[in-house]
């Protein structure tokens, strides 16, 4: 059983992170294109952390509870996320 939850979280946050690659390819196209800065360098802070965050669970606890590290890589990763798309979605509207 422990081998069918690590294969399904790999999976999981796999696409997790697939997602946010694209979110830093369109940031980084947005800066590109329109000569504006979009910060895209913190959806890649955002991926690293989360990256590091959910292989350390998947790596000691599968079961993602209790280990106070990993969930503070988690935060911090989905904080800068939360911030970073702000940011892009601040800029891209002309906000």
């Amino acid at each position: 059983m422990p081998i069918l939850l690590r294969a399904v979280a790999t999976l999981t946050w796999a696409g997790i992170a697939f997602l946010v690659f694209l979110l830093w390819r369109i940031a980084r196209f947005y800066e590109r294109s329109s000569n504006q800065r979009a910060y895209s360098h913190l959806f890649l802070l955002s991926l690293l952390l989360l990256t590091v965050g959910a292989a350390w669970y998947i790596a000691v606890a599968p079961t993602f509870i209790g280990t106070p590290l990993a969930d503070l890589l988690l935060s911090l990763g989905g904080g800068v996320l939360v911030v970073a798309t702000f940011l892009l979605n601040s800029i891209m509207m002309g906000k």
